[in-house]
């Protein structure tokens, strides 16, 4: 739907990414690109908060737990290949991979948290902005 592309999931993370393969080399792709992103993220989030999880004890009548993700966002340039020989795997790596699962691991349930040049990049295309907060990240 928004033209992003799944590329491996890593124990509970969903590794996804935009303009792979496409060309990127002006400001405007990369932007609309990163809005694509934006907006499949936020719709996973209300997709989740929809989807109910019954009670593993006995639970009051008609009372659902909703399922609950985080979501990190930053955008950059990532190495890619493909690993393996018996099982072949394409995948990912570089600062920017790191930086988008630092950006997960800091965010909160049902939030997505992004990088500076995340923010930059999509600007005011963008209206529904959370105050602005500095976190630190490990190893970046």
């Amino acid at each position: 739907v928004h033209n992003v592309m799944k590329l491996e999931t890593i124990g509970d993370a969903y590794i996804c990414a935009t303009n792979l393969f496409e060309d990127d080399a002006c400001y405007k792709n990369a932007r609309n690109a990163a809005i694509r992103a934006l907006a499949m993220a936020k719709d996973m989030i209300l997709v989740t908060r929809n989807a109910q999880i019954p009670y593993k004890n006995v639970p009051p009548i008609g009372s659902y737990e909703t399922l609950q993700i985080r979501v990190g966002i930053h955008v950059g340039d990532i190495t890619c290949g493909v690993l393996g020989q018996r099982l072949p795997k394409f995948t990912t790596f570089g600062t920017s991979v790191n930086m988008a699962a630092r950006m997960e691991q800091t965010s909160q349930a049902s939030m997505i948290r992004v990088s500076k040049d995340f923010h930059d990049l999509v600007g005011d295309a963008e209206t529904g902005w959370m105050e602005k907060s500095s976190v630190s990240v490990k190893n970046m």
